[in-house]
């Protein structure tokens, strides 16, 4: 048995153990978890996220999860007292201040109860799930990732959300998420090659299905793109690392052949607001709460918004997130799953099917078959939302040129008439001058000065002429 406490044998983030370590103080639960290599531990920082605290710890302990450890960073909401009803929960306080340490005391928890093991790195509105959970067990899961030699697991985020607007859709502090927040919207995601963003350059895919994702439904309601695709559960070791500056990604790891999910419940009533406001007033996050201070316009401007729209789907299980291409599985992982029902024996026979009455060979085949099919079933859907992406995006492409040429023209427009209104001023003005001029030069010949000069020139006119 090993335990859950390597803290001290760390290569890197020594400025999370010179500066965190110090100031953490223990206030509840064991310090040290004895695990085995098929077994998770969940991390997590918080801070006042009290109306999260029995969703949060529930899911985990029923998805399998050996423990929860906690780093509370000074709540003030009640959050450390409700953590502290669960057993299999341990609680660690630190008051450094969160806007210039967040990203250490994440590195602490995940060196101290993360080394050398899976470990699972989570913010307390998440909650992780995986293809077929109700087929294959945790511990099959991460079975079949030590058995493949992965080190880390990308999981893709989906916001949730209530049926009602946030402002009528009131909760208590023990409300289930999954039942008020059962809506999502997939319709604005965008994919693209996960081996070309470039904080993963390092990472081994063996999946050519493996994508990431922009956008979603928070860049439909509040015009800001978030990058949906984390490295959540990583096995740290001596190679795989999280890159510099965060934990939502690492760099060096064999990444698995199967994406995951992380049920985002952001959209959380009165609370929303409130930890948006905080955000924007300590500029806490990234580019001083840049993401929160757009979310704060659109919730001052729409008291009462409605998150669901008419793309909104309703989530019965994980298993939909396969079905619709959200969520990517590999013929080897459908193999497990295949394999997983079948020691379930009669009665579940879902996704089994029936592999007929020939020997332990021939039902090898049917299964592999099987998953052939359904890999490439996924394949050909994933190509169908790759080509609506590409003509949605061609569409855009067009209509924002099409902007830009209207405003193009419409500047030259102005342009043009305020030429022509200035020639036109200038033609007027020649027009005046000229008469002007021409009157002048009517009373001047009208004048007795005129007379006299006109009379003057008859005469000499005259003498000239006599002269010749």
């Amino acid at each position: 048995m090993k335990y859950v406490d390597a803290y001290e044998e760390a290569p890197y983030g020594q400025d999370a153990k010179r500066v965190v370590h110090p100031s953490v103080e223990h206030v509840h639960g064991p310090e040290a978890v004895a695990y085995e290599a098929d077994e998770l531990v969940v991390v997590c920082l918080v801070r006042d996220g009290r109306p999260y605290v029995k969703s949060f710890v529930e899911h985990y302990l029923s998805l399998g999860a050996k423990h929860i450890f906690f780093l509370d960073n000074g709540s003030t909401d009640g959050t450390v007292e409700a953590l502290k009803g669960y057993d299999t929960v341990s609680v660690l306080r630190s008051t450094l201040p969160f806007k210039r340490y967040q990203i250490h005391m994440r590195q602490y928890l995940v060196e101290r109860f993360g080394r050398g093991r899976w470990c699972l790195c989570v913010d307390i509105d998440e909650l992780f799930d995986y293809p077929y959970s109700d087929v294959v067990s945790l511990s099959s899961l991460l079975s079949y990732l030590n058995n493949n030699s992965y080190t880390a697991v990308i999981a893709q985020m989906l916001d949730m959300f209530p049926e009602e607007p946030l402002s009528e859709a009131a909760s208590e502090d023990d409300d289930s998420l999954k039942e008020r927040h059962r809506f999502y919207d997939i319709s604005n995601i965008r994919r693209t090659s996960v081996e070309e963003r470039s904080p993963l350059r390092n990472n081994t895919y063996e999946s050519d299905g493996i994508e990431a994702f922009f956008g979603g439904i928070r860049e439909t309601i509040f015009g800001f793109t978030p990058y949906l695709t984390k490295h959540p559960l990583v096995l740290i070791d001596d190679r795989t690392k999280p890159v510099d500056g965060t934990l939502h990604w690492v760099d060096n790891a064999r990444v698995a052949d199967v994406t995951c999910v992380l049920f985002h419940y952001k959209f959380l009533d009165e609370y929303f607001h409130k930890q948006v406001a905080r955000a924007v007033r300590e500029k806490s996050y990234f580019k001083n709460s840049k993401e929160y201070t757009n979310y704060l316009k659109v919730l001052e401007k729409t008291p009462n918004l409605l998150v669901k729209g008419e793309s909104a789907r309703e989530l019965r299980d994980v298993n939909d997130l396969v079905e619709n291409g959200f969520l990517a599985v590999s013929k080897e992982y459908m193999l497990l799953i295949y394999e997983e029902e079948r020691k379930k024996g009669a009665g579940h026979g879902a996704l089994l099917g029936e592999p007929g009455s020939g020997g332990p060979q021939d039902e090898a085949a049917f299964y592999k078959a099987k998953a052939h099919a359904k890999i490439q079933s996924l394949r050909a859907l994933r190509l169908q939302q790759h080509l609506e992406q590409f003509r949605e995006q061609n569409q855009r492409e067009a209509e924002q040129l099409r902007e830009q040429y209207q405003r193009r023209i419409e500047q030259l427009r102005g342009q043009y008439q305020k030429r022509i209104e200035k020639l036109g001023l200038r033609l007027a003005r020649n027009k005046k001058e000229k008469r002007v001029l021409t009157n002048q030069l009517q009373i001047v010949r009208a004048s007795r000065s005129w007379r006299l000069l006109d009379k003057l020139g008859r005469i000499q006119a005259k003498v000239l002429g006599r002269k010749r």
